[in-house]
């Protein structure tokens, strides 16, 4: 009689305890598969594999994973290790045979898949959700991406449920000895300061992803030194950045990232720094010495770009084919990417004119407007004689009207004229600031000195090792 690789001939006498020992085993692999679908997120097809692989191991069959063939495993059952891979660190003594994990939606979950791939098997616990008027908030609320976190213990019985409604509201199921309840209660989130430095080798986004700062964070550098640095031209290979920015993590370990508290950005082997400092009117950002930073125009409506054409007054017209004044610059970007007012203004004109297709022209101060053309669209909500603030949104990168690729279309007029934005005429409007003076100085250098120190700490120099303006 042909035997299976790997199984030895046992007497009739033996059987029954071997196929005894093959339920323990086979009730002990369910148990771990059950514990592992909230790691593995297997498929159906990729479960069954596991337990066909599992099953082989169960019965001694040589298989690729190193087993030999031969070897008995006795008559044990298998132990699962599971090994708790939540961030959180939970406060306290963990109680025994208790495990906290935490999924999110997927595409096409319904509430029982999701707990049956976090390893939960409680058909009580789905019946009092669907039930209870408090619970079936989470049908409601369910969307790819949103967290959950649940306890349970070693059988798959659901401990506790916890599950963003929304911003604000977090639904709370917990089993009270043979029964469940249900609350909503207020999302807590903790504050903190995180940090992050960088080297940049190919731009200036790339560096920031490799150092694991937020995209939003990105952009806040570079309004913070677009009055020194041109971001268009001026970064080197070996420029560096160290940031150090609020952030609130929720009770899922989601991170919020907020306003930088203090950055350096070193160009060219020029070091730049800004602190925020809170004061009565809000707060703002200066030098480390209190000197004021904001200026009054932006350099650039769009923060990363580079000038194709430039101001002229006899440009041979790509379209037209004829040579004609050409009283802006052109600034090369992707489709699609975000244009912000370049200072404080109100929308004068949004919509459609000749050459320019969508176009928008904003009026600032002391006489000077700016003009945003070839827009693939607007903001939404968008008007004329609103208020714009400086950094806002207020379109995105096109080709309409008389273009022959994505790029953005920029002018700025003094007194209805147009200037040449990259000359000096406009330079002088790249700059104006407030200093802090007076009993104020002294308040501001105590609350930034901690942020002061800690930027020399995560740069790893000092500041007498940099070449400070």
């Amino acid at each position: 009689m042909t035997q299976f690789a790997g199984l030895s001939k046992k007497p009739a006498s033996g059987k029954l305890t071997q196929m005894k020992t093959i339920k323990i085993k086979i009730q002990d692999i369910k148990h771990w598969i059950l514990t592992q679908n909230s790691l593995t997120k297997a498929s159906d097809s990729r479960r069954s594999g596991m337990v066909a692989s599992l099953l082989m191991l169960s019965f001694g069959v040589a298989t690729a994973f190193g087993i030999t063939p031969g070897l008995s495993t006795g008559g044990h059952g298998v132990t699962p290790v599971i090994e708790d891979i939540t961030r959180t660190q939970l406060s306290g003594v963990a109680t025994p045979g208790l495990y906290v994990q935490q999924d999110s939606v997927h595409n096409g979950d319904t509430l029982a898949s999701l707990l049956f791939r976090m390893g939960v098997d409680d058909q009580e616990a789905l019946s009092f959700i669907r039930e209870d008027k408090t619970a079936k908030e989470i049908f409601r609320s369910m969307a790819p991406g949103k967290p959950i976190r649940i306890q349970k213990n070693t059988s798959g019985t659901l401990v506790s449920l916890r599950f963003p409604l929304n911003d604000k509201d977090i639904l709370k199921i917990t089993r009270v000895n043979d029964h469940f309840e249900a609350s909503i209660a207020p999302a807590t989130e903790t504050k903190q300061l995180l940090q992050a430095t960088g080297t940049i080798y190919s731009s200036l986004f790339a560096a920031a992803d490799n150092a694991g700062l937020p995209d939003s964070v990105t952009r806040q550098l570079t309004h913070l030194f677009s009055t020194d640095i041109d971001f268009h031209n001026d970064l080197r290979r070996g420029d560096t950045f160290s940031v150090i920015y609020e952030a609130d993590t929720d009770e899922f370990d989601q991170i919020k990232p907020g306003r930088i508290m203090a950055a350096e950005f070193v160009n060219k082997g020029q070091a730049y720094r800004r602190v925020f400092f809170n004061n009565a009117d809000g707060g703002d950002y200066f030098t480390p010495e209190g000197v004021g930073i904001k200026a009054s125009f932006l350099r650039s409506p769009i923060p990363f770009s580079r000038v194709t054409s430039g101001f002229t007054t006899e440009r041979f017209h790509p379209i037209l084919k004829m040579w004609r004044a050409h009283k802006g610059i052109d600034l090369a970007a992707p489709m699609g990417t975000p244009v912000e007012a370049v200072a404080n203004a109100t929308v004068v004109f949004a919509g459609w004119k000749n050459g320019y297709g969508n176009v928008i022209e904003l009026r600032h101060s002391n006489g000077v407007d700016t003009v945003y053309g070839h827009l693939s669209g607007f903001v939404r909500g968008l008007r004329v004689g609103e208020h714009i603030r400086q950094g806002e949104l207020i379109g995105y990168v096109g080709m309409t009207g008389w273009a022959t690729g994505p790029h953005l279309h920029y002018e700025f007029k003094i007194n209805n004229v147009q200037r040449d934005p990259q000359g000096p005429e406009v330079r002088r409007y790249l700059r104006a600031s407030v200093n802090v003076a007076g009993h104020a100085k002294n308040q501001f250098l105590a609350a930034t000195a901690p942020l002061i120190k800690e930027l020399n700490a995560i740069r790893g120099t000092s500041t007498a090792q940099a070449n400070f303006e």
